[in-house]
């Protein structure tokens, strides 16, 4: 599933593709989806200018200049591809489509497509409580300056649950997954199934600097790409080229030591570690 590093590498695309430009035609090919699109979504923003594209969390947003926004969630095979002038034939599994003209009249369109249909695509009034609700329970974003060592560490220092599942619960902090947690806490040298109540405020400090390294690092190269992310040009990440633990079950730990990576299920997800460097 696409974490904070694929849909911003989605979004800060489509932003730069369609800013500022205005909708021309919204095909809808199937209205039920994990979440059952709108019907108003074929003509509340026909005409209507886009204001801009931002990320919250895994979630993507496109915001309308009338005051109404698209929220958009991958899922496990969702993927937005952006098309220029010679449109192909729709296909089975592009459920949404929007066109543009720009300024030179070239067309350009986007399309919303997801074989497994685990994500969503819906359209919303910017002070509807559905708008709201989405985004009420989110924790705060990792890499914004607001997101303090100390309240990050006042957090996780009161639950008695694992590091590893206080980093994926959306509420503490929002946009980590499976792949970015398990690289996070592989750098920083602490194990999945240590206590959040067990760490100290230096642990936290180095976790926080090891989360913003990865994040950083996995946008630069565009995501990862394990199976079916791609960008709006239809081109894969790199991150997975540097993957220390993520899906290296058995293979030598990179920093040298005598373990190979080990593979746990911890709540139902697959937690990949070294044993002997996270103690």
């Amino acid at each position: 599933m696409p974490e904070l590093p694929e849909v911003e590498t989605v979004t800060t695309g489509l932003n730069f593709a369609i800013k500022n430009l205005i909708v021309k035609k919204v095909y809808v090919g199937r209205y039920d989806l994990r979440i059952t699109v709108a019907k108003k979504i074929k003509s509340v923003i026909n005409n209507v200018k886009v204001v801009g594209v931002k990320r919250r969390a895994k979630y993507g947003i496109i915001k309308f200049d009338n005051h109404y926004s698209i929220i958009f969630h991958l899922g496990m095979s969702g993927s937005i591809v952006i098309e220029r002038n010679n449109f192909r034939p729709l296909q089975k599994h592009d459920h949404i489509a929007i066109e543009f003209i720009e300024k030179n009249n070239s067309k350009i369109r986007f399309i919303f497509k997801d074989p497994r249909r685990f994500g969503f695509f819906n359209i919303y009034h910017d002070e509807d409580n559905s708008y709201k609700n989405i985004f009420k329970n989110l924790g705060p974003e990792p890499l914004i300056k607001e997101f303090s060592v100390q309240s990050f560490y006042e957090n996780l220092n009161k639950k008695q649950s694992s590091i590893k599942s206080l980093l994926l619960n959306q509420s503490i902090i929002s946009g980590l997954g499976n792949i970015y947690v398990c690289e996070s806490l592989f750098l920083a040298k602490i194990s999945p199934f240590a206590l959040g109540c067990e760490l100290s405020l230096k642990d936290i400090m180095y976790l926080y600097s090891k989360i913003e390294k990865v994040l950083k690092k996995a946008i630069k190269e565009g995501g990862t790409t394990l199976k079916d992310y791609k960008n709006i040009s239809g081109e894969i990440g790199y991150f997975q080229n540097y993957l220390s633990v993520y899906n290296r079950e058995n293979n030598k730990c990179v920093n040298n030591c005598s373990s190979l990576i080990k593979r746990n299920i911890q709540n139902g997800r697959s937690t990949y570690y070294c044993p002997n460097c996270q103690k």
